[in-house]
């Protein structure tokens, strides 16, 4: 009994090693500014998400997501935050290396009386829309995806805890494997 609960529990940190959550960051780099008619190589809209492929099928989807950052914003942990006057979450998300990476986002959020507000919408291939009025000014910006618009994707390391419970538990069934062929 003693032999399989350690064996038991050494194939498991190695399963807890392998179950760590998929994490990637992400840059779009250069964008056509409608306002200044001109395309800026130099604007970015950067981020990161991570999730679980679930269903093993090889793409992240929403509701398979545990956070994606956009910017400074998480809209995965905001999206509870949402009531009557502030909204904020992801509306859709995919991704895979084959596929690449798309995504809709929003935040948008006023007070009581409708005097002060702003938001922004964040559609991958599509376009980046953010506005803030009050009773003085009212500002909005458009930055479209063009052709010349290129994603870069880093996939995140894991954790080192994650390596080094792989490594125990690697090592640990082969202890077990050599010490069992020797009492054999």
């Amino acid at each position: 009994m003693k032999k399989l609960l350690s064996t038991g529990a050494l194939l498991l940190c190695c399963t807890a090693a392998h179950a760590d959550p998929i994490s990637w960051g992400f840059s779009f780099n250069g964008f056509y500014d409608s306002v200044s008619n001109s395309f800026l190589p130099d604007e970015v809209i950067s981020g990161s998400f991570k999730g679980n492929d679930l269903d093993n099928d090889g793409l992240l989807e929403k509701d398979e997501l545990l956070s994606l950052v956009v910017g400074e914003l998480d809209y995965v942990a905001c999206a509870p935050t949402s009531n009557t006057y502030y909204f904020c979450g992801a509306t859709g998300f995919s991704f895979s290396p084959d596929s690449g990476l798309h995504f809709s986002v929003g935040s948008y959020g006023i007070d009581p009386e409708g005097w002060v507000g702003g938001g922004r919408l964040i559609t991958t291939g599509d376009q980046h829309y953010a506005y803030e009025f009050n009773p003085a000014t009212t500002t909005e910006r458009h930055l479209y995806w063009t052709s010349e618009t290129q994603l870069t994707m880093m996939s995140q390391a894991p954790e080192p805890h994650t390596w080094l419970m792989l490594v125990a538990g690697l090592l640990g069934l082969g202890w077990r494997a050599k010490r069992s062929e020797r009492f054999s």
